[in-house]
């Protein structure tokens, strides 16, 4: 969340706005993989932090929440007064085995939860919903699902994920560009840092390979299926690979096994990534925002495809899937192509205008301002939801 959100705090105005952090992040940075880092710097940035536990126990609620998606629940609806009763005697069950704890001279073990266990967590904090969108990989599985129903505004990145939610919901539409990518265009952007870390030789491309979490159990990450195929271009090319951060946590094996085929791994869930793509020459992605991080910084394009792709429901009327028409897309029996591919410079430069034309479909131009534009609207949310 960092990555995407903190380009846009670091220039709206921090008295008029506070970050509000689900309860999760109270558990002293054990919960998540780079929680702790993260805390510290939200902290640094000087917002007012507050917990959503926190607010809907004392019934606050702002004009406005801005969040990426519903973040829980399971409906807009407030639990009826059954469910409310079991979640309350729930709670009390916690706060009783807690007294024992602390009576014992131990750590509580529970975490009392005030909010409401039925509806979505943005609802209960705010008045009016604003959505920013989590990244132009746009489909029916998960980001244009029913739940966005409860936005009045999306910000968008451009002009294709803007029309699709146009046909679908009811809330307005404005246009920020893709903001957590405006400091790849800064003059002062340093990466000596990354080459140093990551080792890298001036004399070799660099290819940035970024698998992404298997969330629906489709079994299209590309860890298991491109690891062996990949290690073996280890020679010809500096290979970084960034897997996502969920993976550390959830999918031991698959980090286990990149591993063990001696890559550099990405360990930093809080990277800033405007780095990463800036010392990068090509990106490898299965499926998610990372191509479209790629495409939008222009560099070149290859799709990892996994035996179960074509099924995936995370793939389901996805807009990678119109990129995958446009770019290279191999099959794991085609993974040794891969060298020969990236090298063929007469091949990537006939792309160049495809590249410009699609980029203009998904992204609004506002590269290196879109954090600017989007503190624009986000202070001009009274006059545009009137």
């Amino acid at each position: 969340m960092y990555a995407h959100y903190s380009s846009v705090w670091a220039v709206i105005d921090r008295n008029a706005f506070v970050i509000v952090l689900l309860d999760v992040f109270l558990r002293d940075g054990k919960c998540e993989h780079g929680v702790k880092d993260f805390l510290y710097k939200v902290d640094k940035l000087g917002y007012e932090i507050v917990y959503l536990n926190d607010l809907v126990a004392n019934k606050t609620k702002y004009q406005f929440a801005v969040s990426n998606h519903k973040l829980g629940g399971i409906s807009p609806h407030a639990a009826s007064g059954y469910q409310a009763l079991r979640h309350k005697v729930k709670n009390t069950i916690k706060q009783s085995i807690n007294l024992f704890y602390r009576l014992s001279g131990a750590t509580e073990r529970y975490q009392v939860d005030r909010m409401d266990p039925i509806q979505f967590p943005p609802l209960q904090v705010g008045i009016k919903q604003i959505r920013f969108m989590y990244g132009a990989d746009i489909s029916d599985a998960w980001s244009l699902d029913a739940w966005n129903e409860i936005y009045d505004l999306f910000l968008c990145h451009g002009p294709n994920d803007e029309m699709h939610l146009k046909k679908r919901f009811k809330g307005k539409t404005a246009i920020m560009g893709y903001p957590r990518y405006d400091g790849y265009f800064s003059p002062d952007l340093n990466v000596d840092d990354l080459i140093t870390e990551f080792a890298i030789d001036h004399t070799k491309q660099t290819i940035l390979w970024m698998p992404t979490y298997d969330a629906f159990g489709d079994n299209v990450c590309s860890i298991p299926y491109f690891s062996n195929a990949i290690s073996d271009f280890k020679n010809d090319f500096n290979i970084i690979v960034r897997p996502h951060p969920i993976s550390f946590r959830l999918d031991p094996a698959g980090i286990k096994l990149l591993e063990s085929c001696g890559f550099k791994i990405d360990r930093d869930p809080t990277r800033d990534m405007n780095k990463l793509f800036r010392i990068a020459d090509a990106v490898l992605c299965d499926h998610g925002g990372s191509a479209f991080g790629a495409l939008y910084l222009g560099k070149r394009l290859v799709f990892l495809t996994t035996p179960t792709a074509d099924t995936a429901t995370v793939l389901k009327d996805s807009s990678n899937l119109e990129l995958m028409k446009y770019f290279p897309a191999l099959e794991v029996e085609q993974a040794n192509t891969l060298g020969t591919l990236l090298k063929d410079t007469s091949y990537w430069s006939d792309r160049l205008g495809l590249r410009r034309e699609l980029s203009d479909k998904f992204f609004a131009n506002y590269r290196g301002n879109s954090s600017q534009k989007t503190a624009e609207i986000l202070t001009s949310l009274d006059s545009i939801l009137s």
